[in-house]
């Protein structure tokens, strides 16, 4: 790692500043993009897990899909 450093401070003042931009930004966008997904998987296994739940309860398919329905304006996932 520490020679990667060194090969890009040895590139010229300007550009060597521009390339560790350019990482940094790369890296929190690809840790922003993890985390989405992380919280996507999350919020997928909370509903199955509900919906399990409800199913053990003995509830009908309708009031399932009632339940569900009415729980789905709070989440908001960007698919």
């Amino acid at each position: 790692m520490s020679e990667i450093i060194k090969e890009i401070m040895s590139i010229g003042v300007p550009f060597n500043m521009i390339v560790f931009v350019v990482a940094i930004g790369s890296a929190c966008t690809l840790l922003g993009t993890l985390a989405m997904q992380i919280r996507i998987f999350a919020n997928h296994r909370a509903e199955v897990q509900l919906k399990r739940e409800l199913v053990e309860r003995g509830l009908s398919i309708d009031e399932i899909e009632r339940v569900i329905r009415a729980k789905a304006p709070e989440q908001t996932t960007n698919v």
